[in-house]
């Protein structure tokens, strides 16, 4: 199944905090949030046309590239993308 034919498909982020980390995206978004290293910071992902291999999965990922920060104050946390920590479900 190609990428395009999921409704929430594999993304991989590039730059910022969360390099090379992987999640899925409802289609729809253009521009991603996660929470940032930086104290008081959201690390801001915009979406490409590029795609690339993540290790384990059969398809490609829809590459987002970080395009910068933003105030954590300034964004509702409903919209934020927190991300997985290991060793929990």
């Amino acid at each position: 199944m190609a990428w395009h034919d999921r409704l929430m498909p594999l993304v991989l982020l590039r730059g910022g905090s969360r390099d090379g980390e992987s999640t899925v995206v409802d289609e729809t978004v253009e521009r991603l949030l996660a929470a940032s290293h930086a104290p008081g910071l959201i690390d801001v992902y915009d979406r490409t046309d590029e795609l690339a291999h993540v290790a384990g999965n059969d398809e490609d990922a829809l590459v987002y590239v970080f395009s910068g920060q933003e105030s954590a104050t300034e964004v509702p946390v409903a919209n934020l993308h927190m991300p997985h920590t290991p060793g929990y479900a």
